[in-house]
Protein backbone atom coordinates (compact mmCIF):
# COMPACT_ATOMS: atom_id res chain seq x y z
CA UNK A 1 0.00 0.00 0.00
CA UNK A 2 2.73 2.74 0.70
CA UNK A 3 4.97 1.71 -2.70
CA UNK A 4 1.31 2.50 -4.33
CA UNK A 5 1.24 5.84 -2.62
CA UNK A 6 4.59 6.64 -3.71
CA UNK A 7 4.12 6.03 -7.17
CA UNK A 8 1.12 8.25 -7.16
CA UNK A 9 2.61 11.05 -5.82
CA UNK A 10 5.59 10.81 -7.84
CA UNK A 11 3.63 10.88 -10.80
CA UNK A 12 2.00 13.94 -9.50
CA UNK A 13 5.12 15.55 -9.14
CA UNK A 14 6.37 14.98 -12.52
CA UNK A 15 2.99 16.02 -14.46
CA UNK A 16 2.51 19.60 -11.90
CA UNK A 17 6.60 20.13 -13.31
CA UNK A 18 5.84 19.62 -16.69
CA UNK A 19 2.70 21.94 -16.75
CA UNK A 20 5.16 24.31 -14.89
CA UNK A 21 8.02 23.98 -17.62
CA UNK A 22 4.61 24.34 -20.09
CA UNK A 23 3.45 27.52 -19.05
CA UNK A 24 6.83 29.07 -18.68
CA UNK A 25 7.65 28.08 -22.22
CA UNK A 26 4.10 29.94 -23.11
CA UNK A 27 4.52 32.69 -21.54
CA UNK A 28 8.18 33.41 -22.44
CA UNK A 29 6.63 32.59 -26.53
CA UNK A 30 3.77 35.42 -25.89
CA UNK A 31 6.59 37.87 -24.74
CA UNK A 32 8.73 37.90 -27.55
CA UNK A 33 5.50 37.74 -30.14
CA UNK A 34 4.42 40.99 -27.93
CA UNK A 35 7.78 42.37 -28.44
CA UNK A 36 7.84 41.51 -32.26
CA UNK A 37 4.35 42.95 -32.81
CA UNK A 38 5.15 46.52 -31.49
CA UNK A 39 6.06 47.51 -34.53
CA UNK A 40 2.98 46.02 -36.47
CA UNK A 41 1.00 47.57 -33.81
CA UNK A 42 2.08 50.68 -34.69
CA UNK A 43 1.68 50.38 -38.32
CA UNK A 44 -1.66 48.88 -37.79
CA UNK A 45 -2.30 52.41 -35.92
CA UNK A 46 -1.51 54.34 -39.08
CA UNK A 47 -3.66 51.37 -41.29
CA UNK A 48 -6.81 52.23 -38.65
CA UNK A 49 -6.36 56.18 -39.13
CA UNK A 50 -6.34 55.66 -43.06
CA UNK A 51 -9.05 53.61 -43.84
CA UNK A 52 -11.25 56.15 -41.30
CA UNK A 53 -12.04 52.88 -38.93
CA UNK A 54 -12.30 55.76 -36.25
CA UNK A 55 -15.42 57.23 -37.66
CA UNK A 56 -17.22 54.66 -36.58
CA UNK A 57 -15.40 52.75 -33.98
CA UNK A 58 -14.24 55.93 -32.48
CA UNK A 59 -11.17 57.40 -31.37
CA UNK A 60 -8.72 54.51 -31.02
CA UNK A 61 -11.30 52.10 -31.09
CA UNK A 62 -13.19 53.50 -28.12
CA UNK A 63 -16.86 53.33 -29.41
CA UNK A 64 -19.76 55.11 -27.93
CA UNK A 65 -20.89 56.19 -32.07
CA UNK A 66 -24.40 56.18 -32.38
CA UNK A 67 -26.26 53.27 -33.86
CA UNK A 68 -29.63 53.52 -33.76
CA UNK A 69 -31.57 50.28 -32.55
CA UNK A 70 -28.47 48.31 -32.50
CA UNK A 71 -28.43 45.66 -29.74
CA UNK A 72 -25.00 46.84 -28.12
CA UNK A 73 -26.76 49.63 -26.78
CA UNK A 74 -27.49 51.65 -29.78
CA UNK A 75 -23.54 52.46 -30.24
CA UNK A 76 -21.33 50.93 -32.35
CA UNK A 77 -19.21 48.29 -29.99
CA UNK A 78 -15.66 49.66 -28.89
CA UNK A 79 -12.90 47.64 -30.08
CA UNK A 80 -11.11 47.81 -26.56
CA UNK A 81 -11.73 44.22 -25.72
CA UNK A 82 -11.77 42.79 -29.62
CA UNK A 83 -8.79 40.00 -28.96
CA UNK A 84 -10.59 38.50 -26.41
CA UNK A 85 -13.37 37.90 -28.53
CA UNK A 86 -11.68 36.45 -31.85
CA UNK A 87 -8.19 35.17 -32.62
CA UNK A 88 -6.39 36.40 -35.63
CA UNK A 89 -8.28 34.57 -38.27
CA UNK A 90 -11.29 35.32 -37.01
CA UNK A 91 -10.86 39.09 -37.03
CA UNK A 92 -9.13 39.04 -40.46
CA UNK A 93 -12.00 37.50 -41.63
CA UNK A 94 -14.25 39.37 -39.97
CA UNK A 95 -13.09 42.43 -41.36
CA UNK A 96 -12.77 41.52 -44.98
CA UNK A 97 -16.24 39.18 -45.00
CA UNK A 98 -18.06 42.30 -46.46
CA UNK A 99 -21.37 43.99 -45.55
CA UNK A 100 -21.99 42.44 -41.89
CA UNK A 101 -25.84 43.49 -40.66
CA UNK A 102 -25.87 44.60 -37.60
CA UNK A 103 -28.66 42.65 -34.88
CA UNK A 104 -31.48 44.75 -33.80
CA UNK A 105 -32.41 45.88 -30.69
CA UNK A 106 -35.77 46.08 -31.93
CA UNK A 107 -36.67 43.33 -34.44
CA UNK A 108 -39.26 45.36 -35.91
CA UNK A 109 -37.54 48.68 -35.88
CA UNK A 110 -35.77 50.35 -38.88
CA UNK A 111 -32.29 48.67 -39.63
CA UNK A 112 -29.04 50.29 -37.63
CA UNK A 113 -27.29 52.84 -40.21
CA UNK A 114 -23.78 51.83 -39.49
CA UNK A 115 -22.59 48.72 -40.87
CA UNK A 116 -18.94 47.36 -41.84
CA UNK A 117 -18.08 48.09 -45.14
CA UNK A 118 -16.13 45.58 -47.29
CA UNK A 119 -12.84 45.39 -47.16
CA UNK A 120 -11.85 42.56 -49.36
CA UNK A 121 -9.68 43.59 -52.06
CA UNK A 122 -9.12 47.39 -50.81
CA UNK A 123 -6.92 46.51 -47.93
CA UNK A 124 -3.49 44.76 -48.42
CA UNK A 125 -2.47 41.58 -46.21
CA UNK A 126 0.35 43.47 -44.95
CA UNK A 127 -1.95 45.82 -43.89
CA UNK A 128 -4.69 43.03 -42.62
CA UNK A 129 -1.81 42.04 -39.88
CA UNK A 130 -0.45 45.16 -38.73
CA UNK A 131 -4.54 46.35 -38.22
CA UNK A 132 -5.16 42.91 -36.50
CA UNK A 133 -1.80 43.65 -34.34
CA UNK A 134 -3.07 46.91 -33.47
CA UNK A 135 -6.22 45.64 -32.38
CA UNK A 136 -4.78 43.36 -29.81
CA UNK A 137 -2.75 46.51 -28.44
CA UNK A 138 -5.65 48.23 -27.30
CA UNK A 139 -6.47 45.08 -25.17
CA UNK A 140 -5.75 45.96 -21.41
CA UNK A 141 -3.90 42.99 -19.30
CA UNK A 142 -6.90 41.12 -16.99
CA UNK A 143 -5.50 43.29 -14.01
CA UNK A 144 -5.01 47.09 -15.98
CA UNK A 145 -7.80 49.89 -16.82
CA UNK A 146 -7.85 50.54 -20.36
CA UNK A 147 -5.81 53.39 -22.00
CA UNK A 148 -6.61 57.16 -21.97
CA UNK A 149 -8.13 58.01 -25.23
CA UNK A 150 -6.69 61.03 -26.95
CA UNK A 151 -9.49 63.63 -27.67
CA UNK A 152 -8.17 65.26 -31.02
CA UNK A 153 -9.14 62.93 -34.05
CA UNK A 154 -6.76 62.30 -37.40
CA UNK A 155 -9.19 64.15 -40.47
CA UNK A 156 -11.54 61.72 -42.34
CA UNK A 157 -9.77 60.06 -45.45
CA UNK A 158 -10.74 61.36 -48.69
CA UNK A 159 -12.49 58.30 -50.11
CA UNK A 160 -15.55 59.00 -47.65
CA UNK A 161 -16.03 62.36 -48.54
CA UNK A 162 -16.88 61.76 -52.77
CA UNK A 163 -20.30 61.03 -54.36
CA UNK A 164 -20.58 57.83 -53.01
CA UNK A 165 -19.12 57.95 -49.30
CA UNK A 166 -22.56 56.77 -48.05
CA UNK A 167 -21.99 53.38 -48.83
CA UNK A 168 -18.11 53.32 -47.24
CA UNK A 169 -20.59 53.26 -43.58
CA UNK A 170 -23.83 52.65 -44.52
CA UNK A 171 -23.50 49.34 -46.56
CA UNK A 172 -26.52 47.72 -45.75
CA UNK A 173 -28.89 50.45 -46.21
CA UNK A 174 -27.12 51.94 -49.32
CA UNK A 175 -27.91 47.75 -50.84
CA UNK A 176 -31.21 47.55 -49.22
CA UNK A 177 -31.99 50.31 -51.24
CA UNK A 178 -31.66 49.40 -54.97
CA UNK A 179 -34.85 47.97 -54.25
CA UNK A 180 -36.62 51.16 -53.81
CA UNK A 181 -38.93 53.00 -56.22
CA UNK A 182 -36.72 56.50 -55.43
CA UNK A 183 -33.48 54.34 -56.60
CA UNK A 184 -32.06 55.25 -60.00
CA UNK A 185 -34.55 58.10 -60.80
CA UNK A 186 -33.74 61.08 -62.51
CA UNK A 187 -33.51 63.32 -59.31
CA UNK A 188 -30.98 60.50 -58.01
CA UNK A 189 -28.82 60.87 -61.05
CA UNK A 190 -26.54 63.78 -61.25
CA UNK A 191 -24.82 62.30 -64.21
CA UNK A 192 -24.09 59.08 -66.55
CA UNK A 193 -21.59 57.29 -64.01
CA UNK A 194 -24.06 58.01 -60.54
CA UNK A 195 -26.19 55.25 -59.90
CA UNK A 196 -27.58 56.49 -56.49
CA UNK A 197 -26.84 60.08 -54.61
CA UNK A 198 -28.21 60.23 -51.13
CA UNK A 199 -27.29 63.82 -50.87
CA UNK A 200 -30.71 64.25 -52.95
CA UNK A 201 -32.73 64.07 -49.60
CA UNK A 202 -30.49 63.97 -47.14
CA UNK A 203 -28.45 66.87 -47.51
CA UNK A 204 -24.32 67.00 -48.01
CA UNK A 205 -22.72 63.89 -47.01
CA UNK A 206 -19.70 65.25 -47.56
CA UNK A 207 -19.73 67.37 -44.51
CA UNK A 208 -21.56 64.71 -42.37
CA UNK A 209 -18.68 62.26 -43.01
CA UNK A 210 -16.63 65.59 -42.14
CA UNK A 211 -17.57 66.13 -39.17
CA UNK A 212 -17.20 62.63 -38.00
CA UNK A 213 -20.87 61.57 -38.77
CA UNK A 214 -22.20 65.29 -37.46
CA UNK A 215 -26.05 64.35 -37.31
CA UNK A 216 -26.63 67.84 -37.64
CA UNK A 217 -24.91 68.79 -40.76
CA UNK A 218 -27.64 66.48 -42.65
CA UNK A 219 -31.47 65.71 -42.99
CA UNK A 220 -32.09 62.49 -40.78
CA UNK A 221 -35.96 62.59 -41.29
CA UNK A 222 -36.32 61.52 -37.58
CA UNK A 223 -39.21 62.81 -35.37
CA UNK A 224 -36.68 64.59 -32.58
CA UNK A 225 -34.03 65.95 -35.37
CA UNK A 226 -35.09 68.57 -37.88
CA UNK A 227 -38.49 70.70 -38.35
CA UNK A 228 -41.32 69.43 -40.33
CA UNK A 229 -41.14 71.91 -42.94
CA UNK A 230 -37.41 71.26 -43.37
CA UNK A 231 -38.03 67.50 -44.02
CA UNK A 232 -40.96 68.05 -46.36
CA UNK A 233 -38.75 70.64 -48.30
CA UNK A 234 -36.78 67.33 -49.09
CA UNK A 235 -40.06 65.68 -50.90
CA UNK A 236 -41.88 68.37 -51.99
CA UNK A 237 -38.76 69.48 -54.49
CA UNK A 238 -39.64 66.15 -56.78
CA UNK A 239 -43.27 65.41 -55.40
CA UNK A 240 -45.28 68.94 -55.86
CA UNK A 241 -47.46 68.21 -58.54
CA UNK A 242 -50.30 66.04 -59.49
CA UNK A 243 -51.94 65.00 -56.47
CA UNK A 244 -49.78 66.84 -53.91
CA UNK A 245 -50.56 70.30 -55.83
CA UNK A 246 -52.70 71.28 -53.28
CA UNK A 247 -50.60 70.40 -50.40
CA UNK A 248 -49.77 73.92 -49.35
CA UNK A 249 -52.77 75.26 -47.14
CA UNK A 250 -54.21 72.27 -46.98
CA UNK A 251 -55.54 70.52 -43.79
CA UNK A 252 -52.60 67.85 -42.98
CA UNK A 253 -50.46 70.59 -43.69
CA UNK A 254 -51.68 72.90 -41.02
CA UNK A 255 -51.60 70.57 -38.74
CA UNK A 256 -47.86 70.16 -38.99
CA UNK A 257 -47.88 66.81 -40.53
CA UNK A 258 -44.80 65.53 -42.30
CA UNK A 259 -43.87 63.20 -45.13
CA UNK A 260 -42.43 60.48 -42.91
CA UNK A 261 -45.09 60.59 -40.72
CA UNK A 262 -47.38 58.29 -43.22
CA UNK A 263 -44.58 57.03 -45.73
CA UNK A 264 -41.37 55.42 -44.87
CA UNK A 265 -38.77 55.41 -47.91
CA UNK A 266 -35.64 53.59 -46.56
CA UNK A 267 -37.97 50.57 -45.13
CA UNK A 268 -41.28 50.83 -45.86
CA UNK A 269 -43.71 48.31 -44.41
CA UNK A 270 -45.74 47.92 -47.34
CA UNK A 271 -44.80 48.02 -51.23
CA UNK A 272 -47.67 49.76 -52.07
CA UNK A 273 -46.77 53.97 -52.22
CA UNK A 274 -43.82 52.96 -49.63
CA UNK A 275 -46.63 53.48 -46.44
CA UNK A 276 -44.92 52.77 -43.28
CA UNK A 277 -47.64 51.38 -41.78
CA UNK A 278 -49.20 47.70 -43.71
CA UNK A 279 -52.30 49.22 -44.78
CA UNK A 280 -53.47 52.28 -45.85
CA UNK A 281 -56.17 51.86 -43.54
CA UNK A 282 -53.79 51.89 -40.87
CA UNK A 283 -51.81 55.13 -41.79
CA UNK A 284 -55.05 56.85 -41.97
CA UNK A 285 -55.91 55.30 -38.26
CA UNK A 286 -53.02 56.44 -36.57
CA UNK A 287 -54.88 60.16 -36.48
CA UNK A 288 -58.44 59.41 -36.99
CA UNK A 289 -59.21 56.99 -34.42
CA UNK A 290 -62.72 57.52 -34.39
CA UNK A 291 -62.83 56.48 -38.20
CA UNK A 292 -61.46 53.04 -36.59
CA UNK A 293 -64.41 52.81 -34.34
CA UNK A 294 -67.17 53.66 -37.01
CA UNK A 295 -65.46 50.58 -39.61
CA UNK A 296 -66.25 48.39 -36.61
CA UNK A 297 -70.27 48.77 -36.31
CA UNK A 298 -72.79 46.36 -38.00
CA UNK A 299 -73.31 48.37 -40.98
CA UNK A 300 -69.81 49.42 -43.20
CA UNK A 301 -68.38 50.27 -46.26
CA UNK A 302 -65.95 47.34 -47.39
CA UNK A 303 -63.15 48.71 -45.74
CA UNK A 304 -62.22 45.75 -43.64
CA UNK A 305 -62.56 43.55 -47.01
CA UNK A 306 -60.08 45.97 -48.60
CA UNK A 307 -62.18 46.44 -51.61
CA UNK A 308 -62.72 50.41 -50.97
CA UNK A 309 -59.95 52.52 -49.29
CA UNK A 310 -59.56 56.10 -47.61
CA UNK A 311 -58.07 57.51 -51.38
CA UNK A 312 -61.06 56.39 -53.46
CA UNK A 313 -62.84 59.23 -51.71
CA UNK A 314 -60.45 61.41 -49.96
CA UNK A 315 -56.55 62.92 -51.07
CA UNK A 316 -54.71 63.31 -48.32
CA UNK A 317 -52.26 65.88 -49.43
CA UNK A 318 -55.09 68.15 -50.19
CA UNK A 319 -57.55 69.83 -52.40
CA UNK A 320 -59.88 72.54 -53.65
CA UNK A 321 -63.17 71.14 -51.58
CA UNK A 322 -64.33 70.46 -48.35
CA UNK A 323 -63.41 67.37 -46.57
CA UNK A 324 -59.64 66.41 -48.80
CA UNK A 325 -62.83 64.81 -51.19
CA UNK A 326 -61.26 64.09 -54.22
CA UNK A 327 -64.93 65.32 -56.48
CA UNK A 328 -66.14 68.74 -56.14
CA UNK A 329 -69.09 67.67 -53.67
CA UNK A 330 -69.90 64.59 -51.19
CA UNK A 331 -72.26 63.60 -54.00
CA UNK A 332 -70.22 63.66 -56.80
CA UNK A 333 -67.88 61.45 -54.80
CA UNK A 334 -70.68 58.60 -54.11
CA UNK A 335 -71.98 58.73 -57.67
CA UNK A 336 -68.64 57.58 -58.73
CA UNK A 337 -69.83 54.23 -57.21
CA UNK A 338 -73.48 55.03 -56.64
CA UNK A 339 -74.26 55.89 -60.66
CA UNK A 340 -78.20 55.01 -60.09
CA UNK A 341 -78.35 57.23 -58.10
CA UNK A 342 -76.95 60.49 -59.95
CA UNK A 343 -80.48 61.08 -62.13
CA UNK A 344 -81.78 63.55 -63.28
CA UNK A 345 -85.12 62.25 -61.82
CA UNK A 346 -88.68 63.92 -63.46
CA UNK A 347 -89.55 63.71 -59.06
CA UNK A 348 -85.70 64.77 -57.41
CA UNK A 349 -85.80 64.57 -53.44
CA UNK A 350 -84.49 67.56 -51.94
CA UNK A 351 -82.72 66.20 -49.27
CA UNK A 352 -80.99 63.45 -51.80
CA UNK A 353 -80.02 65.80 -54.12
CA UNK A 354 -78.73 68.31 -51.61
CA UNK A 355 -76.34 65.62 -50.00
CA UNK A 356 -76.06 62.22 -49.19
CA UNK A 357 -75.02 62.92 -45.96
CA UNK A 358 -78.13 64.56 -44.52
CA UNK A 359 -79.41 60.40 -44.39
CA UNK A 360 -76.17 58.30 -44.55
CA UNK A 361 -72.70 57.89 -42.19
CA UNK A 362 -70.41 56.69 -45.04
CA UNK A 363 -67.94 55.47 -42.22
CA UNK A 364 -69.76 53.24 -40.39
CA UNK A 365 -73.22 53.17 -38.79
CA UNK A 366 -75.18 50.79 -36.36
CA UNK A 367 -78.50 51.29 -38.69
CA UNK A 368 -78.95 49.52 -41.56
CA UNK A 369 -77.98 51.15 -45.46
CA UNK A 370 -75.04 52.88 -43.12
CA UNK A 371 -78.65 55.80 -42.44
CA UNK A 372 -77.52 58.05 -39.15
CA UNK A 373 -80.98 57.16 -37.68
CA UNK A 374 -83.32 54.16 -38.11
CA UNK A 375 -86.36 54.53 -40.15
CA UNK A 376 -89.27 56.40 -39.72
CA UNK A 377 -87.45 58.76 -37.36
CA UNK A 378 -85.17 59.07 -39.95
CA UNK A 379 -88.00 60.22 -42.53
CA UNK A 380 -89.45 62.49 -40.19
CA UNK A 381 -87.15 64.58 -39.12
CA UNK A 382 -89.03 66.56 -42.12
CA UNK A 383 -91.66 65.21 -42.51
CA UNK A 384 -93.41 66.35 -39.51
CA UNK A 385 -96.99 65.64 -38.63
CA UNK A 386 -97.61 66.79 -42.20
CA UNK A 387 -99.17 63.45 -43.86
CA UNK A 388 -98.80 60.52 -41.77
CA UNK A 389 -99.00 60.94 -37.78
CA UNK A 390 -96.12 61.02 -36.19
CA UNK A 391 -97.11 58.84 -32.71
CA UNK A 392 -94.98 56.13 -32.15
CA UNK A 393 -96.09 52.72 -33.91
CA UNK A 394 -96.18 49.48 -33.14
CA UNK A 395 -93.45 47.23 -34.71
CA UNK A 396 -96.39 45.43 -36.63
CA UNK A 397 -98.02 48.65 -38.48
CA UNK A 398 -97.09 49.33 -41.62
CA UNK A 399 -95.89 52.27 -41.11
CA UNK A 400 -92.61 50.89 -39.27
CA UNK A 401 -92.81 47.33 -40.30
CA UNK A 402 -89.81 46.06 -42.94
CA UNK A 403 -88.69 48.76 -44.23
CA UNK A 404 -90.87 51.12 -42.91
CA UNK A 405 -92.08 54.41 -44.85
CA UNK A 406 -89.85 53.03 -48.25
CA UNK A 407 -92.84 49.43 -47.96
CA UNK A 408 -94.71 52.48 -50.36
CA UNK A 409 -91.94 55.22 -51.08
CA UNK A 410 -89.67 52.72 -52.30
CA UNK A 411 -88.23 55.81 -55.01
CA UNK A 412 -86.65 57.77 -51.88
CA UNK A 413 -83.87 58.80 -53.86
CA UNK A 414 -86.03 60.28 -57.04
CA UNK A 415 -88.42 59.12 -59.27
CA UNK A 416 -88.61 59.26 -63.14
CA UNK A 417 -92.94 58.13 -62.88
CA UNK A 418 -95.21 60.51 -64.31
CA UNK A 419 -97.48 59.78 -61.48
CA UNK A 420 -94.31 59.57 -58.63
CA UNK A 421 -94.83 62.51 -56.90
CA UNK A 422 -94.72 60.77 -54.04
CA UNK A 423 -91.91 58.39 -54.62
CA UNK A 424 -94.40 55.14 -54.76
CA UNK A 425 -92.86 52.39 -56.42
Amino acid sequence: MAILKFKKFITFSISITLLIILVGMTSSRNGATQILDEDAAIRGKLVFDKYGCFVCHGNEGSGGVRNKNSATGEVVTALTYTSRAFNDVALKQRIIQGPTPVKKADPKGPTPPLSMPNWRGLISDEELTDLVAYLRSLTPEEDEEPKPVGKERPPVPDFMLGSKNCEVCHSVVTEKFKTNPHYGTDATRREASEEIVCTTCHGDGGRHAAGYGDRESILSFTKSSESVQEKNAACLQCHEKGIRLYWKGSTHESKDLACVDCHKIMEPASPQKLFAKATELEICFQCHQQRRAQMQRSSHMPFREGKIKCSNCHNPHGTANEKLLTEATVNENCYKCHADKRGPFLWEHPPVAENCLNCHEPHGSNHEKLLTMDRPRLCQRCHIEARHPTTPQLATARFAFNRSCQNCHSQIHGSNSPSGVRFHR
